[in-house]
């Protein structure tokens, strides 16, 4: 799971990078709309995977870091960004929501408990139903996170019981890297994404990114529970298809920085704020690169200056110097 972790804290960190230069349309907006369509409810998977509850770890692990990064943020927000933002602990700050989820997930593993696949299998239904319904409450928002608790726990909620089923989930693998059937779901999965990617290109302007975030209802974020329930899909087939095709076997540097994801997820916003505050130079800059038409248009000026040189130094290679018997250019 190491090697998923990596390549899961790369997309967080490389989707908020890409808000430095993100417009309402251009390969930027679509690349950070499939980021988000697949790396929240992954994270919140393998999270399930290495659950346990165990109310020391929760404390140690998550809540005391929850509410000193809390405390930390706000101060950044406020000290350094200029912010006026009130110093409170029930409404996380930007990406701490996953910390404070971490905690509530954690805490109800009592809850799901089950020693069969039917009762498992129950408790999923329930989870996704609940993920569901979640958004008709126009009171489920950013507040104590409560929108994408529900919302992502089914994926937790997975994880969690491959972890309980280890022997049967390595088992599982070990089929599913199989070769004939690898080809098969990666193939499958393969044009079920390329097909969503598809869609997402081609609506990047009508797309809004709040139906990926979580964290609205259904009024709020104008949009329905059969759009929820395809990105759940969607988000599904994502974690197929990287099960299929990532290895398994340890990968030094990258098994190595997947260890250490919490870490870089907490330290990276700091960064990530306040190069969003100075962007506007970085945005000038690259901004017509990043954009499908100004690629387009920057590539061609790129190319044609490419001919232009190409044609000069002809030019110069036909007008040679002509030398006489003297040496001396004639």
């Amino acid at each position: 799971m190491d090697n998923l972790r990596c390549l899961l804290i790369f997309s967080v960190v490389f989707g908020h990078l890409l808000e430095l230069f993100m417009g309402s349309q251009g390969l930027d907006r679509i690349l950070y709309l499939t980021i988000y369509s697949f790396h929240m409810p992954l994270f919140a998977f393998v999270s399930g995977v290495f659950a346990k509850f165990d109310p020391g770890r929760i404390r140690g692990r998550m809540v005391y870091p929850y509410l000193i990064f809390q405390t930390l943020y706000i101060w950044y927000a406020n000290a350094v960004l200029g912010r006026e933002t009130d110093l409170q602990y029930t409404t996380p700050y930007w990406l701490l929501w996953y910390l404070f989820a971490m905690v509530a997930w954690n805490l109800a593993l009592p809850l799901a408990g089950a020693k069969n696949g039917k009762t498992k299998a129950v408790m999923l239904l329930l989870a996704f139903a609940a993920a569901v319904m979640i958004g008709f409450d126009n009171r489920a928002g950013y507040y104590l996170s409560v929108s994408r608790i529900v919302e992502f726990f089914p994926f937790f909620l997975m994880g969690y019981y491959c972890k309980g089923m280890r022997e049967d989930t390595k088992r599982l693998i070990g089929i599913v890297q199989s070769h004939r059937l690898k080809i098969f779901l990666a193939v499958f999965c393969t044009l079920f994404i390329c097909l969503a990617v598809g869609v997402i290109s081609s609506n990047e302007e009508d797309i809004r990114s709040v139906w990926l975030y979580g964290s609205s209802s259904y009024d709020n974020g104008d949009y329905g529970w059969k759009l929820r329930a395809v990105c759940m899909a969607v988000a599904a087939s994502w974690l197929v298809f990287f099960l299929t095709v990532i290895p398994v076997r340890r990968i030094p540097l990258i098994s190595a920085a997947g260890a250490h994801t919490m870490t870089v997820y907490l330290l990276h916003g700091f960064f990530t704020l306040i190069a969003i505050l100075s962007a506007k130079p970085v945005q000038t800059l690259f901004s017509p690169f990043l954009s499908l038409e100004g690629g387009r248009n920057a590539l061609g000026r790129l190319l044609s200056a490419g001919t232009g040189l190409r044609r000069r130094m002809g030019c110069a290679g036909r007008l040679r110097p002509r030398w006489n018997r003297r040496g001396r250019t004639g």
